[in-house]
């Protein structure tokens, strides 16, 4: 969408807001794309939204949604990348140059949709950018998006940039917008990681086939579930994440850098353990370590590359 003034020229964009036992109307996402659509109509002339609905019970979205609305439920939750996928292919449909991601727990401030859709004219004259994401942090602490350091670390970045990286940037899943013929060229999400890692996945394959990562100046709110333990993560979320960390630590990461993250584990344990009133997430963690230590090296993972 092309802007002059405060008029906006329609830019294509298809976004998908993935719902999980929680009615439509009452996630923080869809309230903020409402706020989004009172501020800036004109933004929203080609934006398109698909709800996907991994709950058990089918809802009937709300038909006074004032921006094009589609909504399908799945009968088993098959998590983020399955989501993805459909919306990707309903993205090709409409003719969508970009995919915008986004989960229940996002709060989007009342600019987002306006901003992105000034600047995406620009970026799509860089052909090397994949991805557009905005800036995230939760009661004031940035943590998204954050250089992709040695052993997996992740530290973010400073909070003043904006516009390409030219290192290596990881970003949280939602609220980032992915270019359609770029999903495409690889095949679409990778199913494998079908909840945890799937945008540690999508962040190392944009640079690992050249692409790069634009970073606005929006910030968006968001409920990390690492964030807070005690309030966000339940156990089988936790044992999930660490059975996907290691795979992709083993698929995407030299060895020497695998025994950084053994050693980030170990800090973890005891991070967990002072932190977090479950402590069942620290023997958890430990737990997992010892078995990762006794099989260190038993792979099989590059296969889901």
């Amino acid at each position: 969408m092309e802007v002059t003034g405060s008029v906006y020229v329609a830019m294509s964009i298809f976004a998908v807001l993935i719902v999980y036992n929680r009615r439509i109307e009452e996630t923080k996402t869809f309230a903020s794309l409402l706020r989004n659509y009172a501020k800036t109509p004109d933004a929203f002339r080609d934006f398109k939204l698909v709800v996907y609905d991994n709950g058990p019970a089918r809802q009937k979205p709300d038909p006074s949604a004032p921006f094009e609305l589609q909504y399908f439920h799945s009968s088993q939750n098959r998590g983020l990348a399955a989501a993805y996928n459909y919306a990707l292919s309903k993205a090709v449909e409409a003719s969508s140059r970009w995919l915008l991601l986004l989960d229940q727990d996002s709060s989007l401030p009342d600019d987002f949709i306006g901003n992105l859709s000034r600047e995406l004219p620009g970026i799509e004259k860089t052909p090397e950018v994949k991805a557009v994401v905005p800036k995230m942090r939760y009661k004031e602490e940035f943590f998204s998006p954050s250089r992709d350091l040695f052993g997996g670390t992740l530290r973010p970045i400073d909070m003043t940039h904006r516009g390409v990286c030219d290192f290596s940037v990881f970003a949280i899943g939602s609220a980032s917008a992915v270019r359609v013929s770029f999903l495409q060229s690889i095949g679409g999400f990778n199913e494998f990681y079908w909840l945890d890692f799937l945008d540690r996945w999508l962040f190392i394959t944009i640079e690992n086939t050249g692409g790069k990562v634009y970073v606005t100046d929006s910030v968006v709110e968001h409920e990390l579930s690492v964030m807070n333990y005690d309030k966000f993560m339940t156990e089988e979320r936790y044992a999930n994440i660490l059975k996907y960390e290691i795979v992709f630590m083993r698929t995407y990461k030299p060895r020497l850098e695998r025994y950084v993250y053994y050693l980030r584990l170990v800090k973890r344990v005891i991070y967990l353990f002072v932190t977090v009133k479950n402590k069942r997430y620290s023997a958890m963690t430990l737990r997992h370590l010892a078995n990762v230590l006794l099989n260190s090296e038993k792979s099989g993972a590059t296969e889901h590359a």
